[in-house]
């Protein structure tokens, strides 16, 4: 390698001699002697050095530059200083023996490089990353390891109550908090008043000789003393007082049934009623998955049996339609002839409302008393008479053509108050004309007043009767015969404009 470098540098020197170039002492001022130059070397005998070939290039500047004066012509200012290829510094080494060292060598100013600006960086330590200027600490996890990429959170639905119950947990835990500070703030203030207040500092009450409940049966103020159980001054007697006994209701004196508290509407009662048909199909449903019971045949209509046997094939659509159409009056028989299996008959219906009434009467017995001024017309004798009577009352009706007339009933409080309201806003008692047209007497300021109702314990009456009475004294003596004469009396002096005596006829 080193014989193909001198080889090389030789041949370099041989072409800048053959462009007569002078050497490097030739742009030394030359004194006016005339000694000879020194001959140049021969190429192949001596090995130039960068110091010979620098002054070489020099005096062929200098040369130049003498003639460009010598021509008038201003040299061009000096440029940096063209370096030496690294093969003519002798500091070239190729990377491999057998490579061929054939680098540029630029011969023009034009064709020269300029020197790049070389930009030292620093290499990052890999084993600490704190030490890399660009290092971010909230990226740490990113760091380590290999980048991964970014997974998508899949979406999920919250649990029902999952909130609420962590908002009820918040809040027992600020419950629980706050009952913790009470607590503390309380034993803290205890504390203060057990320091504060001394136990040597509270006086004890003694207590007194005699109690203030015993003093009146003792002699003395003594317990040793005498007990003054006897004498004028005592307290003790052989009297005992008794409290009044007070009549409990009639509903319990009776034995019967007391009313009821809670009275539900008909919205309420029709809510319970589906809630109870409801819970009796799911328990069908629930035996029929179990096998306790067959499972009920679809209900096929004409609506809906083609979405029924949708999935079978019906070779015969008439033959279905006939069957459904038999089913549909098979169920309406069936409903009907449970309806009439239901229905009570004329003696049941009987037996029910007697019984009913009897229940009611038990609960609660009225009596209410009727005041009118004429009872002549057949029709309100007729009205007064059989609605009595269909209500299962008891009682009278009285009339006195000299005086007034009276109706008393006794029955059931709910039959007593559809009563009244017959007697005193259904029947027109100034109605005059019979089913004849002919006209009676003038009955233009006829009225019925009730002058009074309210409980009794029993009947006093055994049915509803009609009277006619030709004066007050045989009216008295048919009311005498079930011990209520005093209520013609009270019909007597009752005046329908005093505002004491007139009542509230459906209070």
């Amino acid at each position: 390698i080193n014989a193909l470098i001198a080889q090389k540098r030789a041949e370099v020197m041989a072409r800048i001699a053959s462009l007569n170039l002078p050497s490097s002492n030739s742009h030394r001022p030359q004194p006016p002697s005339t000694a000879a130059r020194p001959p140049p070397l021969p190429a192949a005998t001596a090995t130039p050095t960068p110091a010979s070939i620098q002054s070489t290039i020099a005096a062929a500047r200098a040369r130049i530059e003498a003639q460009l004066k010598s021509q008038g012509i201003q040299p061009a200012p000096p440029s940096h200083p063209t370096e030496l290829h690294p093969m003519l510094r002798g500091d070239y080494k190729p990377k491999h023996s057998t490579q061929r060292a054939t680098l540029p060598v630029s011969s023009i100013k034009a064709n020269q490089q300029k020197p790049k600006l070389k930009i030292t960086h620093e290499t990052p330590s890999l084993t600490d990353p704190t030490q890399n200027p660009y290092f971010d600490p909230s990226l740490t996890r990113r760091t380590h390891g290999p980048q991964t990429r970014r997974r998508h959170k899949q979406f999920h639905f919250a649990e029902p109550g999952q909130y609420v119950e962590q908002a009820e947990r918040k809040r027992a835990e600020a419950r629980m908090e706050q009952l913790k500070q009470e607590i503390a703030e309380r034993a803290e203030l205890a504390r203060l008043e057990d320091e504060v207040l001394d136990a040597s500092a509270i006086q004890f009450v003694e207590p007194p000789q005699v109690e203030w409940w015993d003093a009146p049966f003792l002699s003395e103020a003594s317990y040793g003393s005498d007990a003054k159980l006897e004498g004028p001054d005592s307290l003790c007697t052989i009297y005992i007082q008794h409290p009044v006994p007070i009549e409990p209701p009639l509903a319990i004196r009776s034995q019967g049934v007391a009313p009821a508290q809670l009275i539900l509407t008909h919205k309420e009662r029709k809510k319970i009623r589906r809630q109870r048909r409801l819970e009796q199909q799911r328990e069908r449903r629930e035996k029929v998955m179990l096998g306790l019971l067959p499972p009920e045949p679809p209900k096929l209509k004409m609506s809906n049996f083609m979405q029924i046997m949708a999935n079978e094939s019906v070779p015969d659509p008439t033959k279905l339609e006939a069957e459904v159409r038999r089913q549909m009056q098979a169920r309406q028989t069936k409903h009907e002839a449970d309806n009439k299996a239901r229905k009570l008959t004329k003696e049941q219906r009987h037996e029910k409302i007697e019984a009913k009434t009897k229940a009611d009467e038990e609960a609660c017995l009225m009596r209410a008393v009727f005041r009118i001024n004429k009872l002549e017309h057949p029709q309100h004798w007729h009205k007064v008479t059989v609605n009595a009577r269909q209500m299962h009352l008891t009682g009278t009706a009285i009339s006195c053509p000299t005086g007034f007339s009276l109706v008393v009933v006794e029955g059931s409080a709910k039959n007593v108050k559809a009563y009244k309201k017959l007697m005193l806003r259904r029947i027109d008692w100034t109605m005059s004309q019979n089913d004849q047209g002919s006209v009676t007497n003038d009955l233009t300021s006829n009225e019925c007043h009730l002058i009074w109702q309210g409980e009794i314990d029993k009947r006093k009456f055994r049915q509803f009767k009609q009277h006619t009475s030709a004066s007050e004294t045989q009216a008295k003596k048919w009311l005498m015969r079930a011990k209520s004469d005093e209520l013609w009396q009270l019909a007597k002096q009752y005046d329908p404009n005093d505002s004491i005596t007139a009542l509230d006829p459906f209070a």
